[in-house]
């Protein structure tokens, strides 16, 4: 039986500034505590690519192509969000979050 691969997850600093802009945008709308739990959310969906990246086809998308021409995505938090990432040997590499409604063929 073949072992599942599993990856490391690096963070770009566009994606920690995506986060950051986020974080802020829901502390803004509630309360500061919402924007911490409302990014700890993402991050725990982001941690499910370690195993999961393979999956994903690489993305038709025009704005994540640009952003990395072998770039994936994947929709989280309802799809209010979508995640901008590629693989390079062990590692899965976050480029960005974006809003969903961004995300144009």
């Amino acid at each position: 039986m073949p072992t599942m691969k599993t990856y490391r997850i690096i963070v770009n600093n566009e994606a920690i500034s995506d986060l950051d802009s986020i974080s802020s945008y829901i502390a803004g709308l509630y309360r500061p505590e919402s924007g911490h739990n409302y990014v700890n959310r993402i991050l725990g969906q982001l941690a499910s690519l370690s195993y999961t990246a393979d999956i994903y086809p690489f993305s038709r998308y025009a704005i994540a192509k640009a952003i990395h021409p072998k770039a994936k995505t994947i929709s989280i938090v309802n799809h209010k969000w979508t995640v901008v990432f590629h693989i390079a040997g062990n590692f899965v590499y976050v480029d960005r979050i974006l809003p969903s409604k961004m995300m144009i063929k």
